[in-house]
C-alpha cells in the first residue's frame, strides 16, 4: 500500500507524541529502579560491614535510606543544577506550547480561553503561567522527606556521574527548547491555519532535548545490565 506525504505526516505527529510519552515514563521508571538497585547494594554492604550482630536491623527504614541516599549523591555544582532545573522547566513549557496552545491531540487548548487568547500578550502570559506551575510542582516535590530524594527533580542528576560534555549538552537543551517554543508560538499565530511541518519540527526538537535530559538515566540502566 502506497502512502502519500500527507498521510505520512498525519501519522508522524501522533507517533512522535507516543514516543515522547514513553521516553518520559520509561525514564521515570528507570530512575527509581536505578536508585533502588544501588540502595539495596549499599544496604547489603553496610550490613556486612557492621557484622552479624546487627542482622535484625531494618535497612528499609527512612533513616537508613536517607543516609544511604546521601552517600550516593554526587555534587554537580550549583550553577549546573540551576541550569538543569531551567532546562526541565523549559521542557514542560515547550510541551504546553506544543499541545495546549492550539488544538492538536487534546480536545482543549489555550484558544478556548477567549479573554486570554484575544490579548496581545496572551502567549507570553500563557508561558509564564506554565513555567510558574511547573516550578511550583518542582518546589513542592523538593519538600519531600530525604528518604524520597529519588522523586525530587532538583536532585535528579546528583545520583549520576556526568562528564563536562554531558553537562554542556544538557545546558544546550535550553536553546533547542526555546526554539521549539517559538515554533509552537508561530503555529499559534497562524491558527486556525495549520502547519504540519512546523508542528513536527517543534516535536522533533522536544524529542531530542528530552533524550539528552534523560540520557544519564538510560546510560546508568544500560551499564547496570552489562
Amino acid at each position: 500500500m502506497n502512502l502519500d506525504l500527507s498521510t505520512v505526516m498525519d501519522i508522524l505527529f501522533p507517533a512522535g507524541t507516543l514516543l515522547l510519552a514513553l521516553l518520559l515514563i520509561l525514564a521515570a521508571v528507570l530512575h527509581i529502579t536505578n536508585l533502588k538497585r544501588v540502595y539495596k547494594l549499599m544496604a547489603a554492604l553496610r550490613h556486612e560491614k557492621e557484622g552479624s550482630k546487627n542482622e535484625s536491623k531494618d535497612y528499609s527504614k527512612g533513616g537508613y535510606k536517607a543516609l544511604l541516599y546521601q552517600e550516593m549523591t554526587i555534587p554537580q555544582g550549583i550553577n549546573f543544577t540551576a541550569l538543569a532545573l531551567a532546562a526541565w522547566i523549559m521542557l514542560f513549557v515547550a510541551l504546553a506550547y506544543l499541545y495546549l496552545l492550539v488544538p492538536t491531540i487534546l480536545p482543549f487548548s489555550y484558544m478556548d480561553i477567549s479573554d486570554l487568547a484575544s490579548t496581545s500578550g496572551g502567549f507570553f502570559i500563557f508561558g509564564i503561567l506554565a513555567a510558574c506551575l511547573v516550578a511550583g510542582v518542582i518546589l513542592l516535590l523538593d519538600k519531600l522527606p530525604q528518604d524520597h530524594r529519588e522523586l525530587k527533580l532538583t536532585e535528579l542528576y546528583s545520583f549520576y556521574p556526568l562528564s563536562k560534555f554531558t553537562k554542556k549538552m544538557i545546558g544546550m537543551t535550553i536553546i533547542t527548547l526555546c526554539i521549539s517554543v517559538l515554533i509552537s508560538a508561530y503555529v499559534g499565530t497562524i491558527y486556525p491555519s495549520y502547519s504540519q511541518p512546523a508542528e513536527l519540527l517543534s516535536l522533533l526538537l522536544l524529542l531530542g532535548s528530552t533524550g539528552i535530559l534523560v540520557m544519564p538515566i538510560f546510560r546508568e540502566a544500560w551499564e547496570a545490565r552489562r
